[in-house]
C-alpha cells in the first residue's frame, strides 16, 4: 500500500489553490448544490444570528419650512421624515450644534441638509463640509445635487467642490461663483487659509460660514483629529478675521461608529457648556430609519483565508448575490481576485485611479459586475445599495472597521455578513470565541491629545503666517496650554509680535503634513 503525500495535504489545506474557482457544472453526476449559506458552511459553521428588520418611525415635514424645499423633497418621494431626521432638522434651525450616530444608510443627508438649506436661502449661510475621502465627497454631493436641482434656479443655493488636484485659478473661479456648500477635504483649507487673504471670494466666504459639516467622525483619532481640532480653531481666528462670528458657527458630525461621540465633537470643536448655553452640542442617538433584516455568520477560524473566502463568494454568486469582500491588505485582494478569476469581480483600493474607481462603481450599478473586492478604501460611507452581502477576510482590527464594512451591504435588502477569521491571529480567535461582541452597538472610543506642544507650535505658526494672532486672544481661540507654547516660539524667534499681535514668516503649513509623519515613525522605532 502506497503512503500518502500527506506534505501535498497540508499544502493544499495551507495556501490558496493555484488555479481559479470555477461555477459549478451541471453534471448529473455531482450532488445536489445547497442553496442556504449555512449548508454551504456545514462544520465550518461557528456562529450565526439573524437581526430582525425594524419598521421607521416616521414624522411629518415641518410646514414652516420654505416651501420650495417642501416641493423639492416631494419631489424626490420624500413626504416624510425620520424621527433622528426631525430631531437634527430642529436642532440647526434652533442654532444648536450636534452630532448624529445613527446607523450606516439611515438617511444622514436628509438629516442635516433640509436645515442647513434653509439657512442659505433665507439668510445666505454658507457651508464648509469636510469629506476625508474625494470620492466619499463626490458621493455625497451626488446626493445633494439631486435635491437641489428640483428648487427653481433663481433661489437654488449653490454647490461647489475643491480638492487638492483643482487648480488656483480654477478655485478662484469656483469661489467667484458664491457657492453656498463647499465640499474640501482638511488639507485643502489647511493650505488654503494662508491664501485668503488674496482672494475677496474666500474672505467673503469665511465672513458668512455659519455651518461646519464633518462627515465619517470617527476617523478623526490620533494625529489626525489632533491636527483636525486645531485646523478648527484656526477657521474660527479666520471667520473673526474676515468680519464672520465664529461664536455663531454650528458643528454637525455625523458618524455611525465611535464610542464616545459627545466628548470627541466637543474636542473637535472646542464647544465648551456656558451659563447661557449649558447643551452647546445635541447628541442624536436613537434612528427612526427603517433597517432590513440581517444574517451574521462567523466560520471556523481558517487557515486558508483567500481560498475559503474564494469559495464562499462563488457559492454567493451561483445563488445571485451581489456583494463586497474586504481585504487587511492590497495583496490579499489582488490574490483573491485573481483567484477568482471573474469578470463579475472587480477590484477596489487607494492605489487605482479615479477613472478606474468611477468605472467600477457604474458597472456595479448597471450589474455588469457583482462582486467588488476591496481595501479599507470602502470602508468609508459610500452608498452602493445594490449590495446584498459582506463578506470580511479576517477580522479588520477593531469593531468600528467591522461595523462600517458590514453597513456597506443590505442597505436597501436583507443583508449577510461573513467573518472568516484569521486561525493564525489571536485576534480574529477571540473574534471568534466572543461573537456576541458583533451584534452590541459599542463601539471603540476615539481620542488624540490636542495639546502635544508640536501641534500647538506648527498650528501657532500657520495661524500667525495666516491671519496673525491677536496678543490679548490667545487663549480664547488656541486654549490655555497654547500660550506658553507661544511665549517659547516668541523666545526662539519664530513668532514675532507687532502692533496687532503675533506674525510669521514664510510658509510653515508644510511642516505640519512632515512632522506628523514624524512623529509616526519616531513611534513605530520603538514599538516593542
Amino acid at each position: 500500500m502506497n503512503t500518502p503525500n500527506y506534505s501535498a495535504l497540508l499544502q493544499s489545506f495551507w495556501t490558496p489553490p493555484s488555479t481559479p474557482i470555477t461555477d459549478n457544472s451541471n453534471s448529473n453526476n455531482h450532488p445536489i448544490e445547497p442553496t442556504d449559506i449555512a449548508e454551504f458552511l456545514g462544520e465550518d459553521l461557528l456562529w450565526q444570528q439573524t437581526i430582525s428588520a425594524k419598521e421607521p418611525n416616521l414624522k411629518n415635514i415641518p410646514n414652516d419650512l420654505p416651501n420650495k424645499l417642501i416641493k423639492a423633497l416631494h419631489s424626490l418621494g420624500i413626504t416624510q421624515l425620520y424621527s433622528h431626521q426631525l430631531q437634527a432638522l430642529q436642532a440647526i434651525r434652533q442654532g444648536k450644534s450636534l452630532i448624529l450616530t445613527s446607523p450606516t444608510a439611515s438617511g444622514k443627508t436628509l438629516s442635516t441638509y433640509p436645515a442647513i438649506l434653509e439657512g442659505c436661502i433665507n439668510e445666505e449661510h454658507r457651508v464648509l463640509a469636510f469629506y476625508g475621502l474625494r470620492a466619499l465627497a463626490l458621493d455625497q454631493f451626488h446626493k445633494i445635487s439631486e435635491l437641489l436641482s428640483t428648487i427653481p434656479t433663481q433661489s437654488r443655493p449653490i454647490l461647489a467642490m475643491i480638492t487638492g488636484d483643482v487648480k488656483s485659478e480654477k478655485r478662484e473661479q469656483i469661489l467667484k461663483s458664491e457657492p453656498h456648500i463647499l465640499g474640501v477635504t482638511p488639507e485643502l483649507i489647511h493650505f488654503q487659509l494662508k491664501q485668503a487673504w488674496k482672494s475677496a471670494h474666500w474672505a467673503n466666504f469665511y465672513q458668512r460660514l455659519r455651518y461646519i459639516l464633518l462627515d465619517e467622525a470617527h476617523t478623526l483619532s490620533g494625529s489626525y483629529g489632533a491636527n483636525m481640532s486645531w485646523l478648527i480653531r484656526r477657521i474660527k481666528l479666520a471667520v473673526d478675521h474676515y468680519g464672520g462670528d465664529s461664536k455663531k458657527l454650528q458643528f454637525i458630525f455625523l458618524s455611525a461608529t465611535c464610542g464616545n461621540p459627545k466628548q470627541l465633537a466637543l474636542k473637535i470643536s472646542g464647544l465648551k457648556p456656558t451659563k447661557i448655553n449649558p447643551k452647546p452640542l445635541i447628541w442624536i442617538r436613537k434612528s427612526g430609519a427603517a433597517s432590513p433584516s440581517r444574517q451574521i455568520i462567523i466560520t471556523q477560524p481558517s487557515y486558508n483565508l483567500t481560498g475559503d473566502t474564494a469559495r464562499i463568494i462563488q457559492f454567493l454568486l451561483n445563488q445571485g448575490k451581489s456583494g463586497i469582500a474586504f481585504c487587511n491588505s492590497r495583496r490579499s485582494v489582488r490574490e483573491l481576485t485573481e483567484l477568482l478569476k471573474s469578470n463579475q469581480v472587480a477590484a477596489f483600493y487607494s492605489g487605482i485611479t479615479s477613472e478606474r474607481r468611477a468605472e467600477v462603481v457604474d458597472q456595479l450599478q448597471f450589474g455588469t459586475i457583482k462582486w467588488i473586492i476591496a481595501t479599507e478604501a470602502l470602508e468609508a460611507g459610500i452608498d452602493l445599495p445594490e449590495l446584498e452581502c459582506c463578506i470580511l477576510r479576517g477580522w479588520p482590527g477593531s469593531k468600528m472597521a467591522y461595523q462600517q464594512r458590514s453597513g456597506r451591504a443590505g442597505r436597501s435588502q436583507s443583508g449577510l455578513t461573513v467573518l472568516l477569521p484569521n486561525a493564525l491571529n489571536p485576534i480574529d480567535c477571540y473574534v471568534a470565541e466572543h461573537p456576541e461582541m458583533l451584534v452590541s452597538p459599542e463601539a471603540e472610543e476615539v481620542f488624540f491629545n490636542d495639546e502635544y506642544p508640536i501641534f500647538a507650535a506648527k498650528h501657532l505658526m500657520c495661524a500667525a503666517a495666516e491671519t496673525g494672532i491677536p496678543t490679548n486672544k490667545i487663549k480664547h481661540y488656541f486654549g490655555t496650554a497654547a500660550y506658553e507654547v507661544a511665549k517659547l516660539l516668541l523666545a526662539q524667534g519664530h513668532l514675532n509680535k507687532g502692533r496687532n499681535g503675533l506674525w510669521a514668516k514664510g510658509y510653515p503649513h508644510k511642516d505640519v503634513i512632515a512632522t506628523d509623519k514624524a512623529i509616526r515613525t519616531l513611534c513605530e522605532a520603538h514599538l516593542p
